[in-house]
């Protein structure tokens, strides 16, 4: 009975051995598995992501490169002033770089001349500068200290600091051209070239604005209308009458075509040292008056 006790215990012992061996051995597998399993993932997903990045590059260098902030050259100069790259090519670039953060200037300056470099020292903004440029461009003129202050960018306070500043030359009548005419008030095409054909006559020069009025047509009223604008600086020579041939005498206005034969038979039968005004006022040949004029 004892011996039978004996046996089944062993035989416990032994079956009880075989599941621990087993179990063991199946812990083992399962391990090996499982860390196969670990490695395997970690493949792909590594792979993964370098084909993910990879595909990030090609689909970052398909992209067009951004588009740089475009700046106006103006903006550009008044910028970080510690920029070694400005567009010195732009004039305006220049121009903003002169003045900015600087204070305004006053100097001696005529507004129908004055470039838009100067009105900036002047303490006008571009813009401002640019808008009194555009009102010469379209043939607009400054006549008197005035007409500056009637631009609608030229406000009181700005005026009273540059009105003592402003020089505005009067136009020579007797060296104007016909574009300097131009400008005149009152004054187009047709009565510029009537006032070079009537200067021409007088021998090159008028001596008194008066003149004018004696050109066809011509009025007091359209005189007036640029009288201050104008002056008569008179050029080294004028009009000689006894170097002038028979042609330039008949010509001139004070003169005419009986007066030029006057002059001329006058001239061959008097002493040079008698060819003067007064003798030919003596002799009938000129009016007193007319030869006030010459």
């Amino acid at each position: 009975m004892k011996g039978k006790k004996t046996s089944a215990v062993a035989a416990s012992g032994a079956v009880a051995l075989i599941f621990l061996i087993l179990g063991f051995q199946i812990a083992i597998f399962s391990g090996n598995v499982f860390r196969f399993r670990q490695e395997a993932a970690g493949g792909k997903t590594g792979e993964t992501e370098i084909i993910t990045e990879d595909s990030d590059q090609q689909e970052r260098s398909s992209e067009p490169p951004a588009e740089p902030e475009r700046k106006s050259a103006v903006r550009k100069a008044l910028e970080a002033g510690s920029s070694r790259e400005r567009d010195y090519g732009d004039s305006r670039t220049v121009i903003a770089e002169r003045t900015a953060g600087k204070k305004a200037e006053t100097f001696e300056f005529d507004p129908n001349s004055v470039t838009l470099e100067e009105l900036c020292r002047l303490g006008f903004s571009e813009r401002q500068a640019q808008v009194i440029l555009n009102y010469r461009d379209k043939g607009g003129r400054f006549r008197s200290e005035q007409d500056f202050a009637k631009m609608y960018v030229v406000d009181s306070a700005v005026f009273a600091r540059l009105e003592p500043y402003i020089r505005i030359p009067k136009i020579d009548l007797n060296a104007a051209d016909s574009e300097a005419l131009l400008s005149l008030r009152g004054i187009g095409p047709y009565y510029a070239s009537k006032i070079l054909a009537y200067r021409r006559r007088l021998g090159g020069s008028f001596s008194s604005l008066d003149q004018l009025l004696e050109i066809e047509g011509f009025d007091s009223e359209r005189l007036d209308g640029f009288r201050n604008d104008v002056e008569l600086r008179r050029p080294p020579s004028g009009f000689n009458i006894w170097e002038a041939t028979k042609e330039q005498l008949e010509a001139h206005p004070y003169i005419g075509a009986y007066a030029a034969k006057g002059i001329i038979r006058f001239k061959r039968t008097v002493d040079t040292l008698a060819w003067t005004l007064s003798g030919l006022v003596e002799a009938g040949i000129l009016s007193a008056e007319n030869a006030a004029k010459l």
